[in-house]
């Protein structure tokens, strides 16, 4: 694979807020076949997403869209975990306008990824949790592994589903299964959410790369054109970053946080999912 889009980011960040040194960051790549890879590497916070993880995948999704040469992309990630969701150590301090300048962030992620002219096809492994499910949400297609565990753990710890969370996943597993995952955050093996139809294909660990390769490799060959018009044509009217919806997570996701058992239960729920 030839080297695609530099995101390894030696300068820094845009805002004084971040603080990046042991953020998740990303590795891409881009195959003579017309497939992107991008590789969430943090595997020593569990690919958790930070602030400045979202400004380089934002970046990235750009610089994809004006790259002739993808036709696909998968995203996976590095070590045992898809993604933990937000870093905590950074959101769990956020109150105010701080906390809603990180959702509408969040926000416009999940859009820059779901609104990518190529599909983006999701490859699985181990934990895929809060805003790491609702990445793979804005995924077209998702693909796991046997050991993957979803979860969105976001009302258990006194806080809302971001990123487009509470409107993708009924679309995806009907508003009733998404009820029982949202507000109880209890864990979802694999096995259920390929019955669910979260992920439409279930492999072996060791499988799950070349799979979601393989998968991307065939779906490149498609006319560009075609492929664009179908993912507009199969999500007309996506909640925007800066509309109702984004709206109310910001100020929703604000008020929850204000409240003080959010503080104490992100705490334990950090503590407990450190590596």
């Amino acid at each position: 694979m030839t080297p695609g889009v530099d995101t390894t980011a030696q300068d820094g960040p845009s805002d004084g807020r971040l603080e990046a040194q042991d953020a998740t960051t990303l590795e891409v790549t881009v195959g003579d076949a017309g497939v992107a890879e991008i590789v969430l590497d943090g595997a020593h916070v569990l690919n958790a997403l930070h602030s400045r993880t979202h400004e380089l995948l934002q970046r990235t999704m750009t610089d994809l869209e004006r790259d002739d040469r993808v036709g696909a992309v998968v995203l996976r990630a590095a070590g045992r975990a898809f993604c933990a969701g937000s870093d905590l150590r950074e959101v769990g301090q956020l109150q105010g306008a701080a906390a809603q300048r990180y959702v509408q962030l969040d926000f416009a992620t999940k859009n820059a990824v779901a609104a990518c002219r190529a599909p983006v096809i999701a490859a699985i492994q181990g934990y895929c949790v809060g805003g790491g499910a609702e990445l793979a949400l804005a995924c077209d297609i998702r693909i796991a592994s046997t050991d993957a565990v979803f979860a969105f753990p976001e009302v258990p710890l006194g806080s809302l589903p971001g990123s487009g969370g509470l409107q993708r996943l009924p679309a995806v597993v009907g508003a009733g299964v998404a009820r029982d995952w949202i507000l109880t955050g209890r864990q979802v093996r694999a096995s259920e959410a390929f019955d669910r139809g979260l992920v439409t294909r279930l492999v072996e660990p060791g499988e799950l790369v070349d799979v979601a390769r393989d998968v991307a490799r065939s779906i490149a060959t498609h006319s560009r054109t075609a492929l664009w018009l179908a993912k507009v044509a199969l999500d007309p009217a996506p909640a925007a970053e800066t509309g109702l919806v984004a709206a109310f997570q910001m100020l929703g996701g604000d008020a929850c946080h204000a409240e003080p058992g959010y503080a104490r239960a992100t705490s334990r729920f950090t503590a407990k999912e450190r590596p």
